[in-house]
């Protein structure tokens, strides 16, 4: 049998398994913190940041630019983020996982048929809204020719106070989260509810009425209309509105089309697979 090679003196044996990647920084990132970089990049974007530079990405995710540029281009491999002309947006995977995402796409759907009826006998810009944490977000909008051009995007996101939307949820919504939102009542314009027994009075007026309003609260010549819709357990599961310009919709011309539509949307709701 042949004699083992000797080691130097002092020599370390060798190990098979390969030394830990470095991250830009010198530490050894586990997989969770890669992860969580990478979806911190992703969290970047939003209805007001739908395109980026590589620096912006970084300074709003609190990464080094060296590792935002490593991850991005990672992203970019896959599909999550484009790139052109050296700015940075979503890419059509992340689009096309987000319709699979049952509150968008159990619904949406649903509220379509319902939402193309609102349209087209109030010719109004047409929202549906879902509570997302401590602000509301838009999962479906329609518009026509006839109704102007819409004020924000699918996947534009609101607070509570603020939006009609929002006030229906702190109307119908858990009792906390009406006490959540009095700390943050920002002012988006100076028409803004930013006192707490204000917006307190306008919920009790959300609730005795069966609908909300706001009057350039959100964002300037920009009136909102919103009513429920409930599912069959009485729990709120969207908020469906119209948007107007220049004036506010005529309460008692929409009002009534806005709560045939959301009963109608509950009906289906209530045959549906809804995940609760």
């Amino acid at each position: 049998m042949a004699n083992a090679a000797p080691r130097g003196r002092g020599a370390r044996p060798r190990s098979e398994t390969p030394a830990p990647e470095r991250n830009d920084e010198g530490a050894s990132p586990s997989a969770g913190s890669v992860t969580s970089r990478a979806l911190a990049l992703l969290g970047t974007f939003d209805s007001q940041h739908s395109v980026q530079t590589l620096s912006a990405m970084a300074r709003r995710a609190g990464l080094p630019v060296a590792t935002a540029h490593r991850l991005a281009g990672e992203l970019v491999a896959w599909g999550g983020l484009e790139k052109r002309r050296g700015e940075y947006r979503v890419g059509q995977r992340i689009w096309r996982l987000g319709l699979l995402a049952p509150a968008r796409q159990n619904i949406a759907e649903v509220a379509a048929p319902f939402m193309q009826d609102v349209l087209f006998v109030t010719q109004n810009v047409v929202n549906l809204f879902i509570l997302d944490g401590q602000e509301v977000l838009l999962v479906e909008r329609m518009s026509g020719t006839g109704a102007g051009a819409p004020f924000r995007r699918v996947g534009a996101r609101l607070p509570l106070h603020a939006s009609a939307a929002g006030k229906i949820m702190l109307a119908y919504g858990p009792e906390e989260l009406l006490a959540s939102a009095v700390g943050k009542l920002e002012p988006l314009t100076p028409r803004t509810i930013t006192n707490a027994r204000v917006l307190a009075a306008e919920i009790e007026r959300v609730r005795a009425n069966g609908y909300a309003t706001t009057d350039e609260e959100a964002g300037p010549d920009n009136y909102g209309l919103a009513v429920p819709v409930f599912l069959p357990n009485n729990q709120v599961a969207a908020a469906l509105g119209v948007v107007t310009k220049s004036r506010p919709a005529s309460l008692g011309a929409v009002v009534p089309v806005l709560k045939i539509a959301a009963r109608g949307i509950a009906r289906r709701l209530g045959t549906e697979q809804w995940p609760q």
